[in-house]
């Protein structure tokens, strides 16, 4: 998206070339397309992307589209390049050591952080696609309520195949695994969508549409039967702390100081909420901003997930994506009401 930005870093950092590797997420940010494989090699003025003829070529300006040969090595290889920039959070050792064989007099250098500040502020493109992943990410839960009540889905994984038939057939990819947890096993938040049939409690679901290959990211909370008091209360003390951190996001604020009003706000429940507050979200479902040092900018897509997880019990999370341009926006606007499915 950023390519010439990009460019005028290297020229003033005077670095001769770029080059990345395959499944490095980077090639896609600047090729708009997931190659199957590729090396992407880009200096002050040019970029090729070499490219599996197993893949339809992008038409991006600026890039050149070149065959990736078994002969790759020799194709690359350039004696005027001295610096050569490298991502070293996804390179390889083999595919270093490679790049070593090929340039040994070569000087090093990461652009990887580089790259990431650029795809952390997001273009008015990135959100359009991000707002359509999102779209269709909660219009498959609306679907999913109308359907639960017909009891044709049995099992958790009826659930998730039912979200992702409905992405599907939107035209979007899948973000992630969807990620479906009845009753106890809702309190694991990477619990592994099973067989397991149905059963009266919490029904959660963590789950994504990709379109254009950016990512939406959500989670939702169903309840199949009636709720207890104490489960109304703690579904209704989550979602009041999601929605408070929401509306206290500003501009230069840190992130981990929403974190930490989300677990002054859950109070003893605080020590069931065992992962960050959200995360930065793109062409990779986790990406910068993380909730560290990193403040709230124009142009930062990103999630507000609360939730809590009583061991052997139950869980609940519930999460939105949301956009910073001056002002918060939800993107995932599907309803949060619990719904109680009879």
């Amino acid at each position: 998206m950023k390519l010439r930005q990009f460019q005028s870093f290297l020229s003033k950092e005077k670095i001769d070339a770029a080059i990345l590797f395959h499944p490095d997420t980077h090639i896609t940010y600047f090729s708009r397309m997931v190659p199957s494989h590729a090396i992407m090699v880009i200096t002050p003025r040019t970029a090729d992307l070499y490219l599996s003829k197993l893949d339809l070529p992008p038409h991006v300006t600026g890039i050149r589209n070149k065959n990736l040969s078994k002969e790759w090595e020799k194709e690359i290889k350039n004696s005027s390049y001295k610096t050569i920039g490298i991502n070293k959070g996804s390179l390889s050792v083999q595919q270093l050591e490679k790049l070593q064989q090929i340039f040994p007099k070569a000087a090093w250098k990461d652009v990887g952080e580089t790259i990431t500040y650029l795809r952390t502020i997001k273009t008015a493109k990135e959100i359009e696609y991000t707002e359509k992943a999102c779209t269709i990410t909660s219009e498959a839960f609306a679907a999913l309520v109308k359907e639960l009540p017909k009891r044709t889905l049995k099992t958790e994984q009826d659930v998730a195949l039912f979200l992702e038939k409905y992405m599907k057939n939107a035209g979007a990819q899948l973000a992630f695994p969807t990620i479906v947890g009845s009753d106890v096993n809702s309190s694991i938040p990477h619990h592994v969508t099973s067989n397991s049939l149905l059963k009266k409690g919490f029904l959660q679901l963590d789950f994504g549409a990709r379109w254009k290959n950016y990512c939406a990211d959500m989670s939702r909370v169903i309840y199949l039967g009636k709720a207890s008091p104490s489960e109304l209360s703690s579904y209704a003390q989550l979602l009041s702390v999601q929605e408070q951190c929401i509306n206290d996001v500003r501009e230069n604020k840190l992130y981990k100081e929403l974190d930490h009003l989300a677990r002054k706000m859950l109070g003893k429940d605080a020590k069931y909420f065992i992962h960050g507050l959200g995360h930065g979200v793109g062409i990779d479902i986790h990406e910068t901003p993380v909730y560290t040092n990193a403040t709230v900018q124009q142009g930062h897509v990103f999630t507000i997930e609360p939730g809590v997880y009583f061991p052997n019990k139950f869980g609940l999370r519930i999460e939105d994506t949301l956009v910073f341009n001056g002002k918060v926006t939800v993107l995932t606007t599907a309803s949060k009401r619990l719904v109680e499915i009879q």
